[in-house]
């Protein structure tokens, strides 16, 4: 499904690779040591990779990838590229208001597409309603942006369409599931975090919950990925989503899947012990206490992102 995605930058930064966002208090935290990074938040996998990508020179690239570390729509994208084995280069976009006295600097209060233009001129020309992932196929100069879109063209041009099987039949009903993820699982996810209604908060999360049996009933018995033994385009729409909620969704809304009654939640169990393990995955999770501070303005329902205005509601 083409759907609205999340983002993070401050009105007076620069258009800037991640290997200088730490020189003024004014950026979001991005590494260790950067001004605002909280002390008792540790790296993981996917701050490796971000430092090795984001230092690449564009000449020696086939890939460029304008993307957000937080956002879960360009994870998709971000796990494509990783899943495909092309050499992209990583330029980090934050197309939000940075506000120091809040952890890592981190809010979901939108920029202006025209401050973002500003500021990213070239993440806009590659992603026109200035919306992460965007990219530029460095062979034609051409740009594509919306998660699964860019998802299917790195697999389809850099992994021999291996996400995606060349069955009819399979592949349509892949792209049902793919939308179930993202318009039924996720959505009614956000919903629940956003609410501030107690009653409207746990009609969400029933709501949540059936997409999820619904999913899993649909997964293979053979193996531990949607398909089964076969790592899927599915995979790579949900995983972003999946570790959200378990991460953030067990801080601000107690949630405890792994230990919930049923044959469902056991078998995404499964499926996600599977997924985070995969290195395409894994390599792009970055340290779940971050992650938890840039949600923080969804859970008090004060997030004006394009996914809190258009995704969610």
């Amino acid at each position: 499904g083409l759907l609205p995605q999340p983002t993070d930058q401050p009105p007076t930064q620069q258009a800037t690779t991640p290997t200088t966002m730490s020189t003024t208090a004014t950026l979001a935290a991005y590494f260790e040591g950067d001004q605002l990074w909280d002390a008792n938040w540790k790296e993981a996998h996917g701050e490796a990779t971000l430092r090795k990508r984001s230092q690449l020179e564009d000449d020696n690239v086939d890939l460029i990838l304008y993307s957000s570390w937080f956002c879960p729509f360009a994870q998709r994208a971000w796990i494509a590229a990783e899943e495909s084995g092309v050499n992209y280069k990583w330029v980090e976009v934050n197309p939000y208001e940075v506000d120091a006295t809040k952890p890592g600097g981190y809010t979901k209060l939108s920029l202006p597409l025209e401050t973002k233009r500003q500021l990213h001129p070239e993440f806009v020309e590659a992603s026109p309603r200035g919306l992460v992932p965007g990219i530029v196929d460095v062979s034609t100069g051409k740009n594509l942006w919306e998660s699964m879109p860019v998802s299917e063209f790195i697999d389809a041009k850099f992994n021999d369409g291996n996400l995606m099987t060349r069955d009819p039949q399979l592949r349509a009903e892949l792209q049902i599931w793919v939308a179930h993820c993202s318009e039924r699982v996720s959505k009614e996810y956000y919903r629940a975090l956003v609410e501030q209604d107690a009653t409207e908060k746990q009609a969400a999360l029933d709501r949540f919950y059936n997409e999820c049996r619904m999913l899993a009933n649909a997964m293979s018995t053979d193996g531990p990925f949607f398909l089964g033994n076969e790592f899927s385009l599915v995979d790579v729409a949900l995983a972003p989503f999946w570790q959200r909620i378990t991460v953030v969704g067990s801080h601000f809304l107690g949630l405890d899947l792994p230990n919930k009654k049923g044959k469902e939640f056991t078998r995404l169990n499964e499926w996600w012990n599977a997924a985070k393990e995969r290195p395409s995955v894994r390599d792009t999770i970055c340290s779940p206490d971050r992650l938890i501070a840039t949600y923080h303005d969804y859970s008090q329902g004060k997030a004006t992102s394009d996914a809190a205005k258009n995704f969610i509601k």
